[in-house]
């Protein structure tokens, strides 16, 4: 299995390749899910098993393909609901 290391929206992601054109992708230690590439468009499948992973979006390269699996574990909360606490 192959591993490179992508930086992609300041963040470092763990990528390691599964099968021809499917990547798994971790921040850290953290899974954070699977990227495949589909012709010139990388999707980003999020969840734990790549046979029910749901697609989270499509991006031009797999460091964005990676990034975009990490924005489910980003806070959706606005700064303005976080201060008024």
């Amino acid at each position: 299995m192959n591993t490179m290391k992508l930086i992609s929206n300041g963040e470092t992601y763990t990528v390691a390749r599964l099968d021809s054109g499917v990547y798994q992708v971790l921040c850290g230690e953290r899974f954070l899910g699977f990227v495949e590439r589909a012709g010139s468009i990388y999707v980003a499948l999020s969840g734990t098993r790549y046979d029910r992973a749901v697609e989270a979006g499509q991006a031009l390269s797999l460091g964005k393909a990676a990034a975009l699996l990490r924005a489910p574990f980003e806070s959706t909360v606005p700064t303005e609901l976080l201060s008024a606490a």
